[in-house]
């Protein structure tokens, strides 16, 4: 036990080994509004609310979901780096190194000290883990596993903490990152049966506690979700029938961590006589047969998996079918009945060997999440039916410019997702691009008809915006403001068309003839609101200025607002009523000129 720092620092250099080539992935998936587009975490003033209001967690209300602890580590990154990846990363990183340290602790009094290093340094490094620990939103995952370790090291080592019921208090934090709480009380009850040989009527009796409190703890984590939150998929049924199939999956992914994607295109079954449902089925039953005639700490290893499954794979249907982050709280177990059931003659060559191959498999894998680009290149070749894989692909293209092949991915992925409203945005996105505005605007108002949220408001305010059309954008920009308060590229977008129109406001400049240069460039490059802002503020320090009216009413006409900017030309008329360009201008706006 004397060498066992030495070991775990060796293993610690093993970890960030594996994820040394992650620190600059790009956010993926969730992370879009969870992160970049979510207002909230941009002040640390609004911790408070992160753990008052569902709502802090997502810039899309169907989404917002109560996991103030998560919320709370990602403003706490972004004071450190805004929206650089780096620090996401190395939090992610400094988590699984935790998880680390109270894997080993837990599992020494029940593996011994080998075959516990090596279980706890399998599960950090296990390649298919990289698909929690790339994606930042799902740091809830970590949290919530920090939190369960938690309370049963305390359950193990503390006696106090066992009279008092103290060792419940770190399940309950983590249940603010996520609520695998209720999984406690059954693990509990199988460790006291398989670890501590309790009969099974005392056993009940420990878990008793964590029970009631996992039920309350549920209870009131569901009722602070958003009441626009909505976590749900299909029909129960036919996702119950699927997920025999999909601990099959994710089982084989212990052992064979190949053809990993970070969207599948399952879907579920329709039978229950489906082959695939009922080889899952054959694998469950398998499973218990083994759980029974398993020696104890094999046992419990076998039954963790299985618990640990069943909130997100059972009978309660989420929105994807099978998704390979969901293993991250599972792999616990197996790498625990892994490790204790290898001979420990040839523990050593073992380790060495499957802890090598996992840190290649992690490194290579890490380079698939580089970028948006590189993951759902992966994801389409692996999940080729994914509609919703194919749109993903067309925006990295559409990125960089590339609008015929991005449309071509868009026109392919609605082949395979009818009525997605998001594809429709984005359709209309790289029309408007490519100059057919009416098919644009015919995607817009389609993605309003399927589902008028806050990105079908604000992507279609954005483009009447572009298109000089800023009053009609206007109540969707506040439609989408007011759906999504958390929404910051709407709230910035809604900002800017009241500052617009507000008469009284302009942005600060020096002097009349730098906010009058800045006018006349902005002009040049049609950035439309640093043109009427500079242009006001020109006409503030020089309330005699034809040239600073003129450009005004013109910028404002620009963005559509028709009224507005013929009382610029009116001021500038009040000057000198003879200026030729101010009675055209005007009277292309029809007015009068007189």
């Amino acid at each position: 036990m004397k060498q066992l720092a030495p070991k775990c620092i060796v293993a610690i250099a093993l970890i960030v080994a594996a994820y040394g080539n992650s620190l600059h992935n790009s956010f993926h998936f969730d992370d879009s509004h969870v992160i970049p587009t979510n207002l909230y975490i941009r002040s640390l003033s609004n911790i408070p609310r992160f753990f008052t209001d569902a709502h802090t967690f997502s810039s899309l209300p169907q989404n917002s979901t109560y996991r103030p602890l998560v919320t709370l580590s990602l403003a706490l990154d972004y004071a450190r780096g805004q929206l650089d990846p780096e620090p996401y990363h190395v939090t992610q990183i400094a988590m699984l190194v935790v998880t680390f340290v109270m894997l080993v602790a837990f599992f020494l009094p029940i593996a011994g000290e080998w075959p516990s290093i090596f279980a706890a340094t399998l599960f950090c490094i296990h390649t298919a883990n990289t698909e929690t620990m790339n994606l930042i939103c799902a740091r809830s995952e970590l949290l919530s596993t920090i939190g369960l370790l938690g309370s049963f090291l305390l359950y193990q080592r503390s006696d106090l903490a066992r009279r008092t019921l103290l060792y419940l208090v770190p399940l309950a934090i983590g249940a603010l990152a996520k609520a695998p709480l209720v999984v406690f009380a059954p693990l509990l009850f199988l460790y006291a049966m398989y670890i501590e040989h309790q009969p099974w009527r005392r056993a009940a009796r420990i878990a008793l506690p964590s029970l009631i409190l996992g039920v309350a703890l549920l209870v009131f984590l569901n009722k602070m979700n958003a009441p626009e939150w909505v976590g749900g998929g299909g029909p129960p049924l036919q996702y119950a029938i699927t997920q025999p199939f999909a601990w099959l999956h994710y089982f084989k992914l212990f052992f064979l961590p190949a053809g990993l994607t970070a969207d599948t295109d399952w879907t579920t079954f329709a039978h229950w006589y489906d082959t695939r449902a009922i080889a899952g089925d054959a694998f469950v039953v398998l499973l218990c047969v083994a759980i029974h005639r398993a020696r104890p700490v094999v046992a419990f290893g076998l039954a963790w998996f299985a618990i640990a499954l069943i909130p997100t794979s059972s009978f309660f249907p989420l929105a994807e079918v099978v998704n390979e982050h969901r293993i991250f709280f599972a792999f616990i177990g197996l790498v625990l009945a892994a490790a204790v059931l290898i001979p420990q003659r040839y523990l050593g060559v073992v380790a060495v060997v499957v802890l090598v191959a996992h840190l290649i498999g992690t490194r290579e894998r890490n380079l698939v999440w580089r970028s948006e680009e590189t993951l759902w290149a992966d994801v389409i070749q692996k999940s080729p039916n994914n509609g919703r894989a194919w749109m993903n692909y067309g925006l990295t293209r559409m990125a960089k410019g590339d609008y015929a092949e991005a449309k071509s991915d868009f026109d392919h992925a609605a082949t395979l997702t009818k009525n997605y409203w998001v594809l429709e945005i984005n359709q209309g996105i790289v029309d408007g691009q490519m100059g057919d505005q009416a098919a644009a605007e015919a995607h817009f108002k389609r993605a309003l008809a399927l589902n008028a949220d806050a990105n079908a408001h604000f992507f279609y305010a954005r483009w009447l915006v572009k298109h000089g059309r800023a009053p009609e954008a206007l109540p969707h920009a506040q439609a989408a403001v007011q759906l999504s308060p958390a929404y910051a590229d709407a709230s910035d977008l809604l900002l800017r068309l009241n500052r617009i129109r507000d008469e009284s406001y302009h942005d600060a400049w020096p002097s009349y003839a730098s906010a009058f240069q800045s006018g006349l460039t902005a002009i040049q490059r049609g950035d439309w609101y640093v043109a009427v802002q500079a242009n006001r503020a020109a006409a503030s320090f020089d309330p005699k200025s034809i040239d600073a009216y003129n450009n005004l009413g013109w910028s404002l006409a620009q963005l559509g607002f028709r009224e507005e900017a013929a009382r610029a030309y009116e001021r500038g008329l009040a000057v000198d009523p003879n200026d030729r360009r101010l009675r055209n201008n005007l009277a292309l706006l029809g007015g009068s000129g007189g």
